[in-house]
């Protein structure tokens, strides 16, 4: 897999943890509406530090089953025993196991540019009247920002330039339902939040700040960013005033039927 971020870099941890205390609450009402209950089988698909698996197995019991896949386990590990267990896989070239209740995956797809091929999987690894649960983002609501800031569109702004000459999708968010549609789910449905972001003068704004300091080396090699202009960025989050939507995201679900069939350019090759 290629990802525009690095998983290596000194404050991925945090920046990851950050996200979860985001989005934890809805993908787990989510979940909750969907039946996950004592017993059920579940998979987290790209599970990072294991916050949604940590959900998973509080919900699923012993009697249930958190399998957490990642490329990267160094934060998974720590948390294998009953009910989670850890699978080193990286799901773009290898299959899921098979039989679950829920297949789950969260800022993941956006990443990769066989996003169809990779629900696909998902949907072969939950049985019958299973769920698929994929949650991404779209930068549509990225330059809302109150009052209007320069600095915060020169660096928003910059960041979308830079996508376009990576694999990673910022508009895949809106287009999540129509693939659950094109793997053969059914009753699907969608839930989308933009969430709020204020300024914070003493702790500023993790969310963006430590994605744009992550992005930095490349925003300046490639010339889209000059010093002045992240420093400016970091000054508008410390004002204690500014506010802003941060990236939509878009979650989205649908259930496998009895029988389920997908275009065969959909399997992952």
């Amino acid at each position: 897999m290629t990802y525009i971020l690095d998983p290596a870099w000194h404050a991925e941890q945090a920046r990851l943890e950050n996200l979860a205390d985001l989005y934890d609450q809805g993908t787990a009402a989510i979940c909750d509406q969907l039946g996950l209950t004592s017993g059920w089988r579940c998979v987290d698909v790209g599970a990072g530090t294991g916050s949604v698996v940590k959900i998973f197995a509080e919900r699923v019991g012993s009697e249930g089953h958190v399998l957490a896949v990642d490329t990267d386990p160094r934060f998974l590990e720590p948390l294998a025993g009953e009910p989670i267990s850890v699978l080193t896989s990286d799901v773009t070239s290898n299959p899921l196991p098979t039989g679950f209740d829920l297949a789950h995956a969260r800022l993941l797809l956006e990443h990769l540019p066989v996003a169809e091929a990779v629900i696909g999987s998902m949907v072969e690894a939950v049985r019958p009247g299973g769920w698929v649960v994929v949650e991404d983002l779209d930068w549509a609501t990225a330059l809302v920002v109150d009052p209007p800031s320069e600095a915060h569109e020169r660096v928003i702004r910059a960041c979308q330039e830079l996508f376009t000459s990576t694999p990673y999708d910022a508009n895949c968010g809106r287009k999540l339902p129509r693939m659950l549609r094109r793997a053969g789910l059914i009753d699907i449905g969608v839930r989308t939040t933009a969430m709020p972001l204020p300024a914070d003068a003493e702790l500023g704004q993790p969310a963006w700040e430590m994605l744009i300091d992550q992005l930095a080396p490349r925003l300046l090699s490639l010339g889209l960013l000059n010093q002045a202009d992240l420093d400016a960025f970091h000054r508008l989050w410390h004002d204690g005033d500014s506010i802003c939507l941060g990236p939509l995201m878009v979650s989205a679900w649908g259930r496998r039927p009895a029988e389920v069939a997908r275009p065969a350019q959909a399997r992952i090759r």
